[in-house]
C-alpha cells in the first residue's frame, strides 16, 4: 500500500508499507519503505512525549513485563557486563582522548573508560538512567535529546576522538540529523563506532514478509515502537555519505540461534529458529544477511 510520508534520509515523500506494524496507544504504526532510497521507517512516528514515556524507569528496570524486550532487568545486564574487550576496541583508535557515548544508559562503560584514563561524557534521554549514572558512577551525563544538547553548546564542535552509538541510532526520530551532528562534534580524523540491529535483513524476515504479502496479512507487534528506523548496509552507507563522512567500513554479524528471542507461537518460533541456523552460517561465511550491522565511519 502506497502512503505519503517524509523520509529523513533522502527527503522522499512516498513509500510502500511492509507487512509489519506496531499496535501502540490504540493506533497502528506501519513500517514504510521509501520508494526512492529504500530506508524503512515507522510511520506515523510517535510524538516526542510518547518517546520520553517509553524510556521511563520501567524500560531500564525491566518491571514492565508486557512491553519489555528482555526477560531480565536491563540494569542487571549492564552492571554484570565485561567491558575489558570494549576498552581494547577504543584503544585501537586512541590511547587517550575525549569519548562520547550517545545513549549511554546508566554510564557503566563510560565509568570503565574513565578508570582507564579517558575523558568521558554521555548523552541519555532517560532521566532515570542519567540520574542513576551520575549518582553511582560520577559520570557527566547530559539528560536531553542529542540535537538539543548540541544546540545548547553542551557538545563542542571538533572535540571528540571517538563517539559511541551502540544500538541507539534506530531509536531516533531523525537518525540522519543525528549523524550530521555527530560529524560536527568529531575531531578531524575522529571516528564514530556504531552498532545497528538489522532484523529485516534476515532470511527468515524476508521469507515471512513474502508469505504475509501473499496471504494479505501482516506481523503486528504489541509493544512500544522502540525502533523507529530499520537499516541495512546500503541505507546506512548512504546516510553516512549524505552526512559528510569521508570513509565508512561496514561488517555484518548474526546472533547464534540459541540467543534469539522467540516471542511468537510454536510455528513462528520453529520457523525463526531453523532459518536463524541457516542464516548464521551464511553470514559467517559470506558476510551478508546479518542481523547486526557494525560500522566505523570517519570524519
Amino acid at each position: 500500500m502506497k502512503v505519503n510520508f517524509e523520509c529523513n534520509l533522502c527527503g522522499g515523500k512516498e513509500g510502500n508499507t511492509i507487512p509489519f506494524r506496531y499496535a501502540f496507544k490504540e493506533k497502528f504504526l506501519w513500517g514504510v519503505k521509501c520508494t526512492t532510497c529504500e530506508l524503512v521507517s515507522i510511520w506515523p512516528r510517535p510524538s516526542n512525549q510518547e518517546i520520553e514515556e517509553m524510556y521511563a524507569e520501567d524500560y531500564f528496570a525491566g518491571s514492565d513485563k508486557q512491553t519489555h524486550h528482555m526477560e531480565v532487568s536491563y540494569l542487571d545486564i549492564l552492571s554484570s557486563g565485561d567491558y575489558k574487550e570494549g576498552v581494547k576496541v577504543i584503544q585501537k583508535y586512541c590511547s587517550t582522548g575525549n569519548i562520547l557515548d550517545v545513549g549511554c544508559a546508566t554510564g557503566n562503560f563510560l565509568y570503565v573508560l574513565k578508570e582507564n584514563g579517558y575523558q568521558v561524557k554521555g548523552i541519555e534521554l532517560s532521566t532515570f538512567a542519567a540520574e542513576y549514572g551520575r549518582k553511582n558512577f560520577g559520570i557527566e551525563i547530559v539528560n536531553k535529546p542529542y540535537d538539543l544538547a548540541l544546540l545548547n553548546k553542551e557538545l563542542p564542535e571538533n572535540h571528540f576522538d571517538v563517539i559511541l552509538m551502540g544500538d541507539v541510532l534506530e531509536h531516533f526520530t531523525d537518525p540522519t540529523e543525528a549523524m550530521r551532528l555527530t560529524h560536527k562534534i568529531l575531531k578531524p580524523g575522529g571516528v564514530a563506532l556504531i552498532q545497528l540491529p538489522g532484523t529485516l535483513n534476515l532470511i527468515s524476515s524476508k521469507i515471512a514478509f513474502g508469505i504475509y504479502k501473499l496471504i494479505g496479512s501482516q506481523k503486528t507487534m504489541r509493544i512500544p515502537p522502540y525502533h523507529l528506523t530499520e537499516f541495512n548496509a546500503k541505507t546506512a552507507t548512504k546516510m553516512f555519505e549524505v552526512c559528510g563522512f569521508s570513509k565508512t567500513i561496514i561488517t555484518q554479524e548474526v546472533k547464534p540461534p540459541s540467543t534469539i528471542p522467540l516471542r511468537g507461537n510454536f510455528i513462528e518460533n520453529t520457523f525463526k529458529y531453523v532459518f536463524q541456523f541457516i542464516n548464521y552460517y551464511l553470514t559467517k561465511w559470506f558476510g551478508v544477511a546479518g542481523d547486526r550491522i557494525i560500522i566505523e565511519t570517519y570524519k
